[in-house]
């Protein structure tokens, strides 16, 4: 029965992670706020040293205005693979490469070695394990979907009235589907182990 399991476990982590990679992961919003803006410009024409018969045209001009609501400066959705891409084109190759690396090459292939352990064999001292050990000191696939969680808290706490820009954040189904892959893969990993031990 584990035989079946146990690669069927992580077939499933391995479907988890290829949208967790290419489905949109995380949306981060800025928008100006006219009134804000204003206020601030306000604020400079004060503590300049102008003329004072320029500085009180500026301020009259200024208070004659009347703006409301928000400009949208900045609106990006992202994948990881898209992340990836948009750096490559933008000359950021190493963290590029880095990126693709440690959130899919090294998670694809410690499935695979799992697989091929659970598959043909049940050694303690497989080779295939020992691999499988040494990628998991630089799979950064958990670290990474945590990063991405603490950007979509900091984008959202950072809102504030008043301010001059506003934040915000909104998680989409790319990061469920890759925290997924991080927690079955994970599960799949121990279960793999175990059943090495009681072979």
């Amino acid at each position: 029965m584990q035989k079946i399991i146990m690669p069927l476990i992580i077939v499933i982590s391995l479907a988890l992670l290829i949208p967790g990679v290419t489905q949109p992961m995380l949306s981060l919003q800025a928008d100006l706020d006219r009134q804000a803006l204003l206020n601030e410009g306000k604020k400079i024409i004060a503590q300049q040293d102008l003329n004072p018969a320029i500085a009180d045209i500026a301020k009259h001009f200024l208070s004659s205005l009347q703006v409301e609501g928000t400009i949208r400066v900045y609106d990006k959705t992202r994948s990881i693979l898209k992340t990836a891409d948009d750096l490559w084109q933008s000359g950021f190759h190493l963290v590029a490469v880095l990126i693709v690396t440690f959130s899919l090459v090294i998670p694809v292939i410690k499935l695979f070695l799992l697989l091929l352990v659970t598959l043909v064999e049940h050694s303690k001292s497989s080779p295939l394990l020992k691999v499988n050990g040494f990628l998991s000191k630089w799979s950064m696939a958990d670290v990474f979907a945590m990063g991405v969680l603490i950007a979509f808290l900091a984008a959202n706490a950072t809102t504030a009235k008043n301010t001059i820009i506003q934040f915000s954040a909104e998680l989409h189904g790319g990061f469920y589907w890759f925290v997924a892959y991080c927690l079955i893969s994970n599960l799949s990993s121990q279960l793999v182990h175990r059943l090495v031990r009681t072979a």
